[in-house]
């Protein structure tokens, strides 16, 4: 039986080399993005510059968004209604200072939720591979 032919766009784009351990970590990262934004200001409201900080002092150095990623994600927040923003004048320049809203609240609570759900899943493949690294353990002891 013939092989289908590949799409001409794909024949040109290298193959994603998914045993590289950047591939998987810039992935985590970008969808760990909004849910660390969200953790953040979840404690409390912060200029975007604080909300940078905040999420890479709370992932230890893993995940530090950049201005292309947070203010993107909080303007989508804002328009979604689950931060407002106010202004704050310090040093005579002003800034935007995001507060989360019950909505952005009732975001965070579900996210994780969700995180936690993949986060067992996590686990349970990482007995798998010890059971696999050892096989004389049993997986579910």
């Amino acid at each position: 039986m013939p092989r289908p032919s590949m799409h001409p766009a794909l024949a040109s784009r290298p193959a994603t080399d998914y045993t590289s351990p950047t591939y998987w970590n810039g992935l985590i990262k970008m969808s760990l993005s909004k849910f660390f934004i969200l953790n953040a200001l979840y404690r409390r409201p912060m200029h975007g510059y604080e909300v940078a900080r905040a999420v890479e002092s709370l992932t230890n150095g893993c995940c530090s968004p950049g201005e292309g990623t947070i203010y993107p994600v909080l303007k989508d927040f804002e328009a979604g209604g689950y931060v407002t923003v106010s202004a704050e004048i310090v040093q005579g320049r002003e800034r935007k200072v995001y507060a989360l809203t019950d909505l952005g609240r009732e975001a965070f609570r579900v996210a994780v939720g969700s995180w936690m759900e993949v986060t067992q899943c996590l686990q349970e493949s990482d007995r798998l591979l010890a059971v696999d690294a050892d096989p004389a353990k049993d997986c579910c002891g």
